[in-house]
């Protein structure tokens, strides 16, 4: 199994403009910064944020020993923040614990007489590689006609996408269930033959060195005029997928989508790739594996220490559910909703932390794609302590740049190695990890800022339609990334 293709996920990737602050600066505003219980301290921070243009909204931070608990500096400690994709960290560790870091996913190919039977066991990262090498292993089985062909899903229940109220064109935003495949994306490439006619697609599956096409997923033009914002409409039923397109997409293109359909999607995908082996199978249906199904071909993930490293570094929504809810299977025996498998997470974290006030704490999905989700820099904190003694989940931190975000191999942190997990929605930035004091120590902070009165707007007004962010939304999020870098530079600055 590769992991290679989880850099062509997700990425957040801004860029906030930050200019170079000499040393001397930097050391100024640190030790000013965290004179926290000063009047200078706060009033130098509520210059910063008035800098930036962030007069409405909420800053939250703490900075902690976690050997000892220790708060080092704070600012609205208690108060409630929407967390974003730190919600991650949560999931990471909850899953570590509960699963194992040598924990494995595993996919499994079946017989029974003429019945051929594809098990998902929820694989976050199973790729057609995999599926090409279980194509090999039936070929080698050498078992007879198949006559039948079913994919068991069972394990989770299959999703279309992970919440209704993101975009639905939106990579970041597709199904989930026990079979994913490639990230639950396809890439799709236009092109229009002859001048004034009509576009033609295709569609595929992309894995690392091979292209597998998705003849099968539809596309039509829109019946109506759609503004550049909506180039996409999804069309299908959750199980197949078809989309419809704006008319007035250029004369050639290429872009991604998301798979809503997934256990079809990778039934249709490895049916393809056993036709290069000589293997014709019927069209796949759902089905369940009876007792007495004889194994024949099988692929497993990689360790979840492994996979999780990939997860902190790009973020990707779909990994981050698939692991949540294996965790909470595995803990209750049931396979749960991504509702109800975060509160289950969630009760769990609570009880190995008695003694930390969780009042308004809320996790609502494991990847954070909810403006719902609610925690406070105190109870994150409390959650880095955990994470603290977690030896693969302190392997899996990025290193971080002058900007917070994952430094690029071979980029240098500031001043001092920064490790941590960032998150951003439509008017909610989040900041999550750890530093080196000079003393030695190795500190955590988590800081948010959230401006609540436009995120409720935002929502109150949101069409799923629309795929990309206002200028207005991301504006707001470079200034706020700005503050949490300028935060942090601060930080290493003053311990």
């Amino acid at each position: 199994m590769l992991l290679s293709l989880n850099a062509c996920l997700s990425i957040r990737a801004l860029d906030f403009g930050c200019r170079p602050l000499s040393l001397a600066f930097l050391l100024a505003l640190g030790l000013a910064l965290f004179c926290h219980a000063s009047a200078a301290g706060a009033g130098t921070i509520d210059k910063l944020i008035a800098k930036l243009g962030l007069g409405e909204a909420e800053l939250g931070f703490i900075v902690i020993d976690p050997a000892t608990g220790q708060s080092l500096a704070q600012r609205n400690a208690d108060k409630l923040f929407l967390p974003a994709s730190v919600s991650k960290l949560a999931t990471v560790y909850a899953a570590l614990q509960i699963l194992g870091p040598s924990y494995k996913f595993p996919t499994q190919l079946l017989r029974q007489g003429g019945n051929l039977y594809l098990q998902g066991g929820g694989d976050p990262v199973l790729t057609a590689n995999d599926l090409q090498g279980m194509a090999i292993e039936l070929k080698a089985a050498n078992a007879g006609p198949i006559t039948r062909f079913f994919y068991d899903d069972s394990l989770m229940a299959a999703l279309p996408e992970i919440n209704a109220d993101q975009p639905v064109a939106a990579e970041y935003n597709c199904g989930i269930g026990a079979l994913d495949l490639d990230f639950n994306r396809i890439e799709i490439l236009w092109s229009r033959p002859v001048a004034g006619g009509s576009l033609e697609f295709q569609a595929r599956s992309i894995a690392d060195g091979l292209e597998v096409p998705t003849g099968w997923i539809g596309f039509e033009p829109a019946a109506e005029d759609l503004p550049p914002e909506m180039p996409f409409l999804y069309a299908g039923d959750g199980k197949a997928d078809r989309w419809r397109y704006a008319r007035s997409l250029p004369d050639s293109g290429t872009s991604f989508l998301p798979v809503k359909g997934t256990s079809l999607q990778t039934a249709l995908v490895f049916a393809q790739l056993t036709l290069g082996e000589g293997i014709s199978l019927p069209q796949p249906a759902p089905g369940h594996v009876p007792a007495g199904a004889v194994l024949v071909g099988r692929s497993e993930s990689p360790p979840l220490a492994e996979i999780i490293r990939g997860l902190m570094r790009y973020s990707n929504n779909s990994t981050a559910e698939l692991i949540g809810l294996a965790a909470s299977r595995a803990l209750t025996g049931r396979a749960l909703s991504p509702q109800q498998s975060s509160l289950a997470l969630a009760s769990w974290l609570e009880a190995r932390l008695p003694r930390t006030d969780w009042r308004g704490f809320a996790l609502e999905y494991h990847s954070g794609l909810t403006p719902n989700s609610r925690v406070s820099p105190r109870q994150m904190a409390a959650i880095l302590g955990l994470a603290a003694s977690d030896a693969a989940l302190m392997q899996s931190l990025p290193p971080l740049d002058k900007n917070g975000e994952p430094a690029a191999p071979g980029d240098a942190p500031p001043l001092r190695s920064v490790q941590g997990k960032s998150g951003t929605m439509d008017y909610a930035s989040a900041l999550a990890g750890f530093f080196p004091a000079r003393d030695g120590r190795e500190l955590a902070f988590a800081v948010f800022v959230f401006d609540p009165a436009r995120r409720a707007a935002f929502d109150a007004t949101r069409d799923i339609r629309v795929l990309a962010p206002t200028p207005e939304a991301l504006d707001w999020t470079r200034r706020a990334r700005k503050l949490e870098a300028q935060l942090l530079t601060g930080w290493l600055g003053a311990f």
